[in-house]
Order: structure tokens, then C-alpha cells, then sequence
């Protein structure tokens, strides 16, 4: 009796088995037989991946095969397994050349009118960087990603970064990128794919003749050539992407030579020689103005005014005052120094003097003696009648 207990059971548990393996085949025949969690993430691309997109490992493609799902990824030499059918080869091949690969893989066990090749999920690759770059290693990211977006992924390059020659070490050729001109005049032909394999170098700005450039809170330098401008080094250094503070005038401190200032209208006619400091001052600066003038005091600094244009502006009455005779007064300890009023410089803080002309002086002094003679005479007339 046990025994036959125990047979009854066996039966059962085979029949069960057997209802269980049949279920599954039917489910795959079916074409609801699960799929990889990877292959059913939505895939994210800058723009429609046609059939000229180059597989290669990582790539998931879902194959269909008569009434058979099956997702498969390429393997990092490249390959692809499908059961029953073998191995091909799909790295290194566009899309439309793996399709064909694959239909004439699976057709020999299968009908090639009812088999189907899609691309379902893109690859993730590193890419090296290197140079003067906040974060320097290796780096995973996306098929599609282009070198701006890169960049930005590992926190953007340092200040003394050469932005203008940007290496991409592809195979055994080398891709140069401006990358100033990419960001600052939108050359979007510069900003190229990344491409597994591919090496990126941002090169060091090279010791030596640099054009120093101070900003509020931030100072920089920029390599020297001779056919850049005030502009260009404003633009290389990035100075267009900062916060505008309001920059009143710009001041040049050249080797061995007294500072200058200009105003912001002449950065694209004006060079520089090389080792030279230019600051970006937010500061309020003022000129003084005194002497033989309507308006006395202080006036806003004008990088482009001479003398002329602040006594102008001050006031002056030729009758009263003289032009042959102006001094401006310069300094922590001011001396008194002779300039063209039409073509000498004016920096802030400096005091201009109009004395007043040899008719007015000679009016003054003539009153002078007349006040005096008064002064006299009275004292005079009063000391001979007290007497």
C-alpha cells in the first residue's frame, strides 16, 4: 500500500513538471518570454540613430525571430550568440551591415521574411582625459555625447587651461578642436561625437609671455600673441560667460611703463605688449577739477577724455582763464606736471589746475593795491584826527 502511495506521488510530480516545461515553450512560441531589464530602459540619443550608427559592446539589440523574442547585448570582443544559430560578429559595423549579418545568420533555421533586427538600448564606453582638466582619468559616458557635454561632465577646465587647441586622440590620428571658438562663438562644427577609444588632452598654457587679466574675485592669465587684442584676451579668458559687474574702464599695466586706461569701446583696436596685467575695474572714479572754472569739484572718470574735455565741461571763461597755463597734479605725493591738454592722458584721481589768465592776475593785483591803499589811507585819515 506504501508503495503505491508513493508511485501515485511520483506520477504527479512528473505530470506537474512535464505541464510546466510544456507552458514555458508555449509562452516563448507565444513571444511573451521576458526580456532583459537593461533592453527595456529607454534609450537616450541626441538625435534619431539611423542605420549608419557603429555597434559595438554594450549595444542591446532585440531580434525577432519568427514568433521568438530575444534580447542580446555585444559582448566586449564584439560578438553576439544566438541560440542555435551561432555567433557573428557585429563591432566595428553600422547597424544596417549587422542586420543583414544577423538575417543571414538565422536564416538557416529560420524564415529570413519573419526575423527582424532593432536597436534597443546604446552602449556606455570611458573615455580618458587628461590635461588641464578638473577631474583627470577615465570616465563613463553615453554613445552620442558630444566634447562640450563631456566637459562639462567632469567639472570644466582649469583657468590656465589652452582652450584654443583641444587634442582628441582617435586611433592613430589626432582631432584638434578650438574650444574657445566652440563656446564663445558657437562653432558648433567643433563639437564633435566622442567615439570609444577616443583620448582627450587639453593642454597647459606654456610659461612664459602671458597677458594677465584680473576680473572682481578672479585673475587669469592667457598665452601672448601679437595679433590679439584687449577683446580677444577678454574672450579667451572667458570673461563674456561671467557675471557683468558693471565694468567702468579697463586699465593697462605694461613692463616698464606708467598705467593707462581706456574705455571698454576701444578693447578691439587696442594691443598689448607682452607680460601685461589688464583689470576690469567696477570701481566709481573721479577726476578734479579746480581754478578759474564755472564748476569746481569732481567728475567722472572718461578713459577716452583728455584735459580739454574735463575743463570743458567744468566751464571755463577764457576771459578768465588760460589754457597755456594748465597743470595736473599726479600722485600719492602730487607734483605738478606740464601736459597737452589735447593729447596727454587723464587718470583717475588726478587734480587739474586752470589758473586764471595774466589780465585776470593783473586785475587782482591792481585791486589788491587799491584795497591796500584804501586800508592805508583810512588808517591815515583816523591817526591825523585822533591826534
Amino acid at each position: 500500500m506504501r508503495n503505491f502511495i508513493l508511485f501515485i506521488a511520483l506520477l504527479c510530480v512528473s505530470l506537474f513538471a512535464d505541464d510546466i516545461a510544456k507552458s514555458a515553450f508555449i509562452s516563448q512560441k507565444s513571444g511573451i518570454a521576458s526580456r532583459s531589464n537593461i533592453a527595456l530602459q529607454p534609450a537616450t540619443a541626441e538625435s534619431p540613430v539611423d542605420s549608419s550608427y557603429v555597434l559595438g559592446p554594450g549595444d542591446f539589440l532585440d531580434l525577432m525571430l519568427e514568433d521568438n523574442y530575444l534580447s542580446v547585448q555585444v559582448s566586449p570582443d564584439g560578438t553576439i550568440a544566438i541560440e542555435e544559430c551561432g555567433m557573428v560578429t557585429v563591432g566595428g559595423h553600422t547597424l544596417a551591415e549587422a542586420r543583414e549579418m544577423i538575417l543571414d545568420l538565422v536564416s538557416k533555421r529560420y524564415k529570413r521574411e519573419y526575423c527582424f533586427v532593432q536597436l534597443v538600448a546604446l552602449k556606455k564606453f570611458r573615455v580618458n582625459a587628461l590635461g588641464a582638466v578638473m577631474q583627470v582619468g577615465q570616465h563613463m559616458i553615453d554613445a552620442q555625447t558630444r566634447l562640450s557635454y563631456f566637459i562639462r561632465l567632469i567639472g570644466g577646465i582649469m583657468p590656465n587651461a589652452n582652450t584654443e587647441d583641444v587634442m582628441i586622440f582617435r586611433g592613430k590620428d589626432t582631432l584638434h578642436v578650438n574650444y574657445t571658438e566652440m563656446s564663445t562663438k558657437g562653432d558648433f562644427e567643433q563639437d564633435i561625437m566622442l567615439e570609444q577609444g577616443d583620448r582627450i588632452y587639453v593642454p597647459f598654457i606654456a610659461m612664459g609671455d602671458n597677458i594677465a587679466l584680473v576680473f572682481p574675485g578672479y585673475r587669469t592669465s592667457i598665452a601672448y600673441q601679437p595679433d590679439r587684442t584687449v577683446q580677444d584676451y577678454f574672450d579667451l579668458a572667458g570673461g563674456s560667460r561671467m557675471h557683468n559687474y558693471g565694468y567702468k574702464a579697463v586699465c593697462i599695466r605694461e613692463p616698464d611703463a606708467p598705467p593707462r586706461w581706456i574705455p571698454l569701446s576701444e578693447m578691439k583696436q587696442t594691443k598689448v605688449a607682452p607680460n601685461t596685467e589688464v583689470e576690469f575695474s567696477v570701481q566709481e572714479m573721479f577726476v578734479y577739477v579746480g581754478g578759474a572754472v564755472s564748476y569746481l569739484g569732481r567728475h567722472n572718470y572718461e578713459p577716452s577724455w583728455h584735459a580739454i574735455d574735463y575743463v570743458a565741461a567744468s566751464g571755463i571763461n577764457t576771459n578768465t582763464g588760460t589754457w597755456n597755463q594748465i597743470k595736473v597734479w599726479r600722485g600719492k605725493d602730487p607734483k605738478a606736471l606740464k601736459l597737452s591738454v589735447t593729447e596727454d592722458p587723464i587718470l583717475p584721481g588726478d587734480y587739474i589746475e586752470i589758473p586764471k589768465s595774466h589780465y585776470e592776475s593783473f586785475k587782482d593785483f591792481t585791486l589788491f593795491l587799491a584795497s591796500l591803499l584804501t586800508v592805508i589811507s583810512s588808517a591815515f585819515i583816523i591817526y591825523v584826527n585822533y591826534k
